[in-house]
């Protein structure tokens, strides 16, 4: 981390490929941030400029709110502070075992044994003589605190479980670090910061963005987030990105640089963080500021028009939402209804999991506030990068090719049976269908179906009328569901096409790891090829397809993916009216003739060149904030 002129000697060819518009001249944004740092380079040492990776789009400018890393302070202690250190490790312990109890108690009575007895283990663990006296040894002989003894605790025993040949005791290391998770998250929740203590207009700094916290803030009251930690195509920017609240993640140390007050400028497109920004550089972006607003303005003014092509094909334009205040966003955009609605994030902020009637109230006031358009309920969707602390899954050194979406829903039918009925219980009144995360092959579909089928007999039984057809779609986000799109339309009603696992599984990049970056690649010729197999292949089946992935909403792709069939989009809120503006700047041949020209090529580089291209000439830097496109996504 640098300042001044040596930091932008650093950055340049490592800034995103993006163009920037600097009077008369077009400029690539590595370019564009160094003449505006070079004209206006900082004044004294607290000027700084960060280079992370860009998560939601847009500029924003307020006072940093750092918001403690999990547990809080790390470090060593004095020995008149032992006790204090000891009794917090008490208190901790009494209130982490209060907690288990009672999960152990719901696991046992909503899920199951097996769930039941993987809290039990970690119930032993939380009272183990060894475990527990390696801890406090650490406080009273190696003077450190609390959370650093956790810390080195559960290092040093993981490593040790590693090297031991019996694969069940190697696996119990997950137990020990979710047991630590537990104790921290314990510790930080009596000394932590609640997002109702957060004063309007902050710009939150975290260590790491989770979807648990993101889904707490409410519409309006964060200008944007800065992150350690946090993939683009993570459930936690989607929310951000729901929200239009610009985010910028890859931040190393932020926690610890950023502090407090410190004014901060992000720049969600170019993945910038100015801390304490210069007047000059402070200007620059009210200017950017100000032409965005005046591009946003214009782009309302079409918001009644339709989605179509310029020789009259009309394209649905639907919204992801991830709960019922993100409704009113989609009206403010006209969207055609809701494409996809992410359930687990009502999970997500739960304690335990919500009983049928919660999730019947949820959905419920979703589908009135919609009616009488179509709501597309996403069954619940976990793991990856979406767990539930309530309720622990087995450990998996791999969560995105383990447990995930309807494999989760089938091994556990309780739930899966609770969010039927809710379900169900809304068709009586609204027009609902219902997407299957995950799906690989059609059995899977058939057992939903079947799962389906028993929750409208029980509701018959208790006197439910229930006749509304309910559809069953399928996601299509695996290289196997993108083959099987045939076999899939026999029990399938429609399919909704979402690129951000599809990429990832094509190209074998984990979207969440910042070490796949530069691999995980939408533009890849291998994931586009595959995009039009899928799009020829549901056309031919007569089924209904949507994409619903972050691909969707960039519209540095809407004309290629028009050219590739798709005719139902379904994107964040924030970018419907720009991918209308794009739709309805484009005719079916001109799309069809850009997409046969990409799938012939053999690069990613080829594509994105072809594709930024295609962009029309900007003739401000409004646009380039607003709209240019980073080619890695």
């Amino acid at each position: 981390m640098q300042t001044g002129a040596f930091a932008l000697a650093e950055l340049r060819g490592r800034l995103p490929r993006l163009t920037y518009v600097d009077g008369a001249r077009q400029l690539k944004a590595d370019e564009w941030a160094m003449a505006l740092l070079m004209r206006y380079p900082g004044r004294g040492q607290t000027a700084m400029m960060l280079k992370g990776t860009a998560l939601s789009r847009g500029v924003a400018r307020g006072f940093a709110y750092v918001v403690a890393p999990l547990g809080g302070f790390r470090g060593t202690i004095l020995e008149q502070d032992v006790g204090r250190e000891l009794a917090r490790f008490r208190v901790a312990l009494e209130e982490a075992e209060r907690e288990l109890t009672g999960l152990h108690e719901k696991a046992a009575t909503n899920i199951g044994a097996v769930a039941a007895d993987i809290i039990a283990v970690q119930v032993l663990v939380l009272k183990d003589p060894a475990f527990l006296q390696r801890i406090s040894a650490k406080i009273e002989q190696g003077r450190v605190n609390l959370e650093t003894a956790l810390d080195e605790t559960v290092n040093q025993l993981s490593e040790a479980f590693a090297k031991l040949d019996d694969p069940y005791l190697r696996e119990r290391a997950a137990d020990l670090r979710d047991v630590t998770r537990r104790l921290l998250q314990t510790l930080a929740t009596k000394a932590g910061t609640p997002v109702s203590a957060i004063p309007d207009g902050a710009i939150i700094v975290v260590q790491e963005l989770l979807p648990s916290f993101a889904v707490e803030i409410p519409a309006g009251r964060v200008k944007g987030l800065v992150a350690e930690r946090g993939g683009k195509t993570g459930h936690a920017a989607i929310l951000a990105r729901t929200l239009s609240i610009p985010a910028v993640s890859g931040i190393r140390s932020s926690t610890a640089t950023i502090h407090n007050g410190d004014a901060l400028i992000i720049d969600g497109t170019a993945g910038l963080v100015f801390i304490n920004p210069t007047k000059e550089v402070v200007r620059e972006y009210e200017r950017l500021e100000r032409q965005i607003a005046a591009r946003r303005k214009s782009i309302q003014a079409g918001s009644d028009l339709p989605a179509q092509t310029t020789d009259g094909t009309r394209v649905r334009l639907l919204a992801n939402i991830g709960k019922s205040a993100d409704v009113e966003a989609a009206d403010l955009c006209d969207a055609d209804g809701v494409g996809l609605f992410r359930t687990e994030f009502a999970f997500l902020i739960r304690e335990s999991f919500p009983s049928e009637d919660e999730q019947y109230e949820i959905l419920k006031n979703v589908a009135e506030k919609l009616h009488p358009r179509p709501l597309t309920i996403r069954l619940l969707d976990i793991g990856g990068d979406k767990p539930l602390p309530y309720f622990p899954l087995a450990a998996q050194v791999n969560p995105s090719l383990g447990l995930r979406g309807i494999r989760v829903l089938l091994q556990h039918p309780g739930v899966l049976q609770k969010q039927l009925r809710a379900i169900l219980r809304v068709t009586a009144a609204h027009a609902v269908s219902i997407l299957v995360p995950m799906v690989v092959d059609a059995g899977e579909l058939c057992q939903v179906k079947r799962a389906l089928q028993v929750a409208r007999d029980t509701l018959h039984l208790e006197g439910y009328r229930l006749d509304t057809p309910l559809p069953v779609g399928a996601m299509l986000e695996t290289p196997a569901a993108g083959l099987m799109v045939a076999s899939l339309a026999k029990e399938a009603d429609f399919f909704s096409l979402g690129t951000n696992d599809l990429t990832q599984y094509v190209l074998a990049a984990d979207r969440t790891d910042p070490l796949m970056e530069a691999y995980y690649q939408p533009a890849h010729p291998a994931v586009l090829r595959l995009i039009a197999a899928i799009a020829k292949s549901a056309t031919a089946q007569r089924k209904e397809l949507t994409i619903c992935g972050e691909m969707a909403g960039d519209p540095l792709f809407t004309e290629l993916l028009v050219g590739l069939g798709l005719r139902g989009f379904s994107v964040a809120p924030a970018d419907i009216l720009e991918i209308k503006a794009r739709i309805r700047s484009t005719s079916v041949p001109r799309a069809e003739e850009l997409a046969a020209t990409v799938l012939a090529l053999d690069s990613t580089a080829e594509i994105m060149s072809v594709l930024q291209g295609r962009e029309r000439p900007r003739n401000s830097a409004l646009e380039a904030i607003g709209q240019v496109r980073d080619p890695s996504r």
